[in-house]
């Protein structure tokens, strides 16, 4: 079998599980730039999320510490599966993809159009070069 299950899942779940551990810092972040009385009350669930859009910097170092997530997701379902590193690297972005198609479907992503179908097609691929980098250091001990 070329797909390994269990890597497969574990690999899905740290993407999206160190995703969201390492955009905490920004969310903090964000939570005590705000203005006190943004922080309560019927705009406070989506105040931090604006505060973090509208920061250009700080959202866009949120995203590709957000894709590194995937690309480390994919590193360890390849490690795991120890074979087809790049399919189980891949695969394992399936968590990331689908909750961002839930959410795109729901109308509760407010990114752009063109944003959501970059990240879309960035997740796995970053995934994939998980897997790929997993495969890369497998080669390499095995020549020495």
């Amino acid at each position: 079998m070329r797909v390994s299950i269990p890597g497969v899942l574990i690999g899905g779940v740290v993407d999206v599980t160190s995703s969201f551990v390492a955009g905490l810092p920004f969310a903090l972040y964000s939570v005590f730039k705000l203005n006190p009385s943004q922080r309560v009350g019927g705009q406070g669930s989506g105040a931090v999320p604006a505060a973090i859009h509208a920061n250009l910097p700080l959202y866009a170092a949120e995203l590709v510490v957000g894709l590194l997530c995937s690309a480390l997701g994919g590193y360890v379902a390849a490690a795991i599966a120890k074979r087809y590193e790049r399919l189980n690297g891949l695969l394992s972005s399936y968590l990331c993809v689908g909750l961002s198609v839930a959410l795109m479907l729901l109308g509760w992503d407010k990114d752009p159009r063109w944003l959501q179908a970059l990240l879309l097609v960035a997740s796995p691929a970053l995934a994939f070069a998980g897997g790929d980098l997993r495969l890369r250091q497998r080669r390499a001990r095995s020549t020495i």
